[in-house]
């Protein structure tokens, strides 16, 4: 595998670079804000049409501002490349049915980078309840200090805000967890004097399931997921934003006896980035279309409950 990445960006450099050198995955980077750093780069280009002209990678990695991936989706799946897109895939569902009506045409992969579901205590814990089937109440919170005013996810113009960079996750968490048809929404929208959103609240009544979550910039840090079933309660921490140096812990309740368990350290990119490696070795992508598309419709409700 050789992966172009286009954006040299803090995700990249946190989460990726350290996978791609692990795995001795070649990858060249095209950067317009940054000259080259990293030493294991095949090849590095100040220019991104130039790169995905000359380039002989067979994935694209976009790791560019929100604003722009579905620009540079739509040129790389018309280069021929595979996409993966840090999360949103795009503004909207609109953008996202194109984005994937392209890529049946182009028999290429597009998926959105939304990884923190790629890690062992997901499986633990609806082992723990016994299937998703008996989970009745779904609970998730993630807080993130403001962050700074040059920070790109403050950025109007940059489709920055909560909503896109944690809309992905709001809408992954009833897909993953809530049985049922959806049977209704009601959201609450909060967002600052330039119009930005900075924090969401989101209720939900699937037909097995009740879902609660909120997600804002600008509060103590905070990212954890609840399972109720009948008779059980387990609580995860360090959710949507797993480390891969650190053990996580998992609470179970059950006859109000309490056990916690401490796992061990993963990757979840890692994780997800074999995922890909499958997918592509089988040449079967539906699945990645069938989850971009369904949580890109998701965000749209959100949005249309406020």
């Amino acid at each position: 595998m050789h992966i172009l990445i286009l954006g040299y960006s803090n995700l990249f450099r946190r989460r990726i670079l350290n996978v791609l050198e692990k795995d001795n995955i070649k990858f060249s980077i095209a950067s317009k804000s940054s000259i080259q750093k990293e030493k294991k780069v095949y090849k590095w280009y100040r220019n991104y049409s130039q790169a995905l002209n000359e380039s002989n990678a067979n994935l694209v990695y976009i790791s560019l501002p929100n604003s722009l991936h579905y620009y540079w989706a739509k040129k790389a799946l018309e280069k021929g490349y595979h996409v993966v897109v840090d999360k949103p895939l795009s503004k909207n569902y609109l953008e996202a049915k194109k984005l994937i009506k392209l890529a049946k045409i182009k028999k290429k992969l597009v998926v959105e980078a939304t990884f923190f579901n790629y890690h062992n205590q997901f499986n633990k814990a609806v082992k723990f309840v016994n299937g998703i089937n008996n989970i009745k109440y779904v609970n998730a919170n993630f807080v993130i200090p403001l962050p700074k005013k040059n920070s790109l996810l403050m950025s109007k113009k940059l489709s920055g805000g909560s909503f896109m960079d944690m809309g992905p996750y709001a809408a992954a968490v009833p897909r993953l967890f809530c049985s049922g048809k959806l049977i209704n929404m009601k959201s609450i929208i909060v967002k600052n004097k330039k119009g930005l959103i900075v924090s969401f609240s989101i209720f939900c009544k699937f037909k097995k399931t009740s879902y609660y979550g909120f997600f804002c910039f600008g509060g103590e840090y905070k990212s954890n997921l609840i399972f109720i079933s009948k008779n059980k309660y387990v609580e995860l921490n360090r959710v949507f934003s797993p480390p891969f140096d650190k053990k996580l812990t998992i609470i179970f309740k059950n006859k109000n006896k309490i056990r916690k368990i401490k796992l061990k350290k993963e990757n979840v990119f890692e994780n997800f980035l074999k995922k890909i490696k499958n997918s592509l070795n089988k040449k079967k992508y539906n699945d990645f279309y069938k989850i971009a598309l369904e949580d890109a419709k998701f965000r749209e409700k959100i949005l249309s409950s406020n």
